[in-house]
């Protein structure tokens, strides 16, 4: 992610978004983590958008949407796939907005 900041989210408060969902989940990735914190704030809510965004390949991405949005996590919900670019727009489910509420929890 560049330096600058998206709305008034900055760099740091991103990752500090991250770490902290990292800290309540611990066996998810930095990228699953990121891409969490990346629909909470409204940066990206598909998966070629958080790619160009972050300067992630595409299929790195894709690969964490599907470990999100499939069992045991099921943070993601898959709302729509394009077959030709694979692009994928997704948003939170349930599980995935508990895990957001808990990561801002006090600790």
């Amino acid at each position: 992610m560049k330096s600058e900041t998206q709305g008034e989210i900055t760099e740091e408060m991103f990752l500090d978004v991250v770490s902290a969902i990292r800290f309540v989940k611990a066996d998810l990735s930095p990228i699953g983590a990121a891409i969490l914190a990346a629909i909470h704030f409204a940066i990206a809510n598909d998966s070629r958008s958080f790619s160009l965004k972050f300067g992630i390949e595409h299929a790195l991405v894709l690969r964490e949407v599907t470990a999100l949005s499939s069992p045991p996590l099921e943070f993601l919900a898959i709302d729509n796939r394009s077959e030709r670019t694979q692009r994928t727009h997704y948003s939170l489910t349930e599980d995935g907005k508990h895990l957001i509420a808990r990561a801002f929890a006090p600790h």
